[in-house]
């Protein structure tokens, strides 16, 4: 079942962008129309756990505008975050054995989002190619942004 909203009283599909995304669409690198046609131009909410992901990684002039970016963006929220806590510790040894190596806390968050995506039926935009090897495991709706 994917999250819908009515817009112009039609239902859309709603969708939530990685930090992968967001970071290029705050510098200017890619543009929000271009992330907006990735997702077909439907609703777009925020993950707490990129809004962290943003909020720790910035600072100076940038921080005032992420902190509208948090702000503005509805929150997207799986309906049971203890169940992803619980699945993120059960698949990230499947899915990533090297995991203590490569850095627990981002792909325990990428594990994070990933489940978050199946739990609501959200579009889920990354430019980060490993998503594909969660998805193996873990079916979730994303796309890939390409090159």
């Amino acid at each position: 079942m994917r999250p819908r909203e009515r817009s112009n009283g039609r239902l859309s599909m709603i969708a939530f962008f990685d930090t992968s995304i967001h970071i290029p669409v705050l510098s200017g690198a890619l543009t929000v129309d271009a992330a907006l046609r990735e997702v077909g131009r439907c609703p777009v909410r925020l993950s707490p756990v990129v809004a962290r992901e943003l909020l720790r990684g910035v600072a100076g002039p940038n921080r005032r505008q992420v902190e509208t970016l948090v702000r503005q963006l509805v929150p997207l929220e799986p309906p049971s975050w203890r169940r992803c806590w619980y699945d993120t510790g059960r698949l990230l040894p499947q899915i990533f054995p090297d995991h203590e190596t490569v850095g627990l806390a981002r792909l325990q968050n990428d594990c994070l989002l990933a489940l978050t995506a199946r739990y609501t039926g959200a579009l889920f935009l990354t430019a980060d190619p490993h998503f594909a090897t969660i998805r193996r495991h873990v079916p979730f709706p994303f796309r890939l942004l390409p090159p």
